[in-house]
């Protein structure tokens, strides 16, 4: 394995590792934007069931509020469109660990079997695909980041079976 060979290799682990961090820090997002979803819905939900409840006791102030209360979680629910916001991020999160397969796939196994310009041309296609990816995607949030780097940081040494069974470390960062 020449120099050019070393250099693509080390330019397939960086892509490998930042869609890692991609991948876990879209996923963390789309949990956040999932729980805001059942709590909005829940909040909307019970605030609309004590209003009905109301209206057959008596029309007070009480009714008002929790009326304007229903309508205002309803609104923030279609402004923030936490559900659209979840699949979108979940979606990337899945695009992001596909690439990641990928670009392992290439450096572990079709790597051996290609030409110089060959290796050139699929490692700057990964990363043309990988630069795509980042800009059709949400941004990820801070929270979702640190989340993920904890939890990346946290499992750096979990490894797949088989890496285990013939000793190799590489393979999941």
């Amino acid at each position: 394995m020449d120099n050019n060979d070393n250099k693509i290799i080390d330019e397939a682990f960086r892509l490998e590792e930042d869609c890692t961090y991609s991948a876990k820090g879209h996923f963390e997002s789309a949990k956040q934007w999932r729980y805001l979803y059942y709590m909005l819905m829940l909040f909307s939900i019970i605030t609309l069931m004590l209003s009905i409840s109301n209206i057959f006791v008596n029309f007070s102030i009480c009714h008002i509020i929790l009326n304007i209360t229903a309508g205002l979680i309803t609104v923030i629910i279609i402004f923030l469109n936490p559900q659209e916001k979840y699949i979108s991020h979940q979606n990337s999160g899945n695009h992001f660990l596909s690439l990641r397969n990928e670009i392992r796939i290439f450096r572990e196994i079709e790597i051996s079997s290609l030409e110089l310009n060959q290796k050139i041309e699929k490692i700057s296609f990964l990363s043309k695909k990988r630069d795509e990816l980042n800009i059709n995607s949400l941004p990820i949030s801070t929270y979702g980041y640190e989340n993920a780097k904890k939890q990346i940081e946290t499992d750096k040494n979990t490894i797949y079976e088989i890496d285990k069974i013939k000793g190799n470390k590489n393979d999941n960062k």
